[in-house]
């Protein structure tokens, strides 16, 4: 939390807190659904590292879109097990907008490669 937030936290996630003496922190993940193929089990996990490194940058409005778009894929995928052509189409158009800010994480290619291969 940052000075002067008043104890708001915005975003958590991936992560497990524990409050208390005694208290537990459990951390659970949803695993994609049933059916989904190797290249989108791939392509989840592609995002979910994308979505972790963007965190690491300034946030921008093209960063906080991409991140946006990035959720949306997530949880069409982890609901799913795949992800929609023009969802893939909507989350390469952010990918390109905000390369400029996200060219240097490694996270972003393999996006890109495997939306590459899934929407053709």
């Amino acid at each position: 939390m940052t000075e002067g937030s008043g104890g708001r936290v915005d975003r958590i996630t991936r992560s497990a807190v524990n409050f208390g003496d005694h208290g537990t922190a459990n951390y659970h993940e949803a695993p994609p659904a049933a059916g989904a193929d190797e290249t989108t089990v791939a392509l989840l996990e592609a995002v979910r590292t994308l979505r972790d490194h963007l965190r690491l940058l300034t946030e921008t409005d093209d960063t906080t879109g991409l991140d946006g778009e990035l959720a949306v894929v997530q949880g069409e995928i982890e609901r799913t097990g795949q992800a929609d052509p023009a969802r893939l189409g909507r989350l390469r158009m952010r990918l390109d907008t905000a390369a400029a800010a996200v060219a240097g994480l490694a996270s972003t290619a393999a996006v890109v490669q495997v939306v590459a291969q899934l929407a053709g």
